[in-house]
């Protein structure tokens, strides 16, 4: 018996609203009927792609693509930037693995880009199969329409502060700053005998009023 044809495997739809798994407001993409039907035409948030719609959506839909252009032309010059700046830099607090207290994710990327470009840029744009999870230098896929890059992204290690001073100080330095450390202690110390004292000869003096 011969294998019946199949059709309508997809149809074409106008975007009312933007989707990130489908695309833009006003661009034509191709979806499955059943999603068409069930929900994309109920919920109206797409129209079908026939000669009434065409005619009445060219207009939006001519100047939707050209805002999908400039959109990628401009992604296209930040990529520029990138590769001159050689990457995008996130500093975290880690262990002493190397390993992050905070995973960075899709959200930590594009706020990193748009502080230091100033640009911004959708976090489902941005590919990750995974958290990043480790101080190292990772290349991250970024897709938008055509426009399909690697954004190299360098996590470092946020720097102790306190071990920094410690180690720009000096030996003299470093003596001094124990020599304080035990004054201190030691002023801690005779501060407390004094209260002890006082709260005692208090005490004896209630005794023998």
């Amino acid at each position: 018996m011969p294998r019946r044809k199949a059709e309508n495997k997809v149809i074409e739809v106008i975007l009312l609203e933007w989707n990130k798994h489908l695309g833009e407001k006003f661009e034509l993409v191709n979806v499955k009927p059943a999603y068409a039907r069930n929900i994309l035409l109920p919920k109206k948030l797409a129209v079908l792609w026939d000669p009434h719609n065409k005619h009445n959506y060219a207009n939006k839909m001519k100047a939707a693509a050209e805002s999908r252009k400039k959109k990628a032309n401009n992604f296209e010059e930040l990529f520029m930037k990138i590769k001159e700046n050689e990457w995008i830099k996130i500093i975290r607090k880690a262990n002493k693995d190397n390993t992050l207290y905070a995973k960075v994710d899709e959200n930590d990327i594009v706020e990193a880009i748009k502080e230091i470009y100033g640009i911004e840029v959708e976090p489902h744009l941005i590919k990750l199969k995974k958290k990043l999870t480790a101080v190292w230098h990772y290349n991250v896929p970024f897709m938008y329409k055509e426009v399909k890059k690697e954004i190299e992204v360098n996590i470092e290690a946020e720097e102790d502060k306190k071990a920094k001073k410690e180690a720009a100080m000096t030996v003299e330095e470093k003596k001094e700053e124990i020599k304080k450390s035990k004054d201190e202690i030691k002023a801690e110390k005779e501060a407390e005998r004094k209260k002890k004292k006082e709260e005692t000869i208090k005490r004896l003096k209630e005794k023998y009023k």
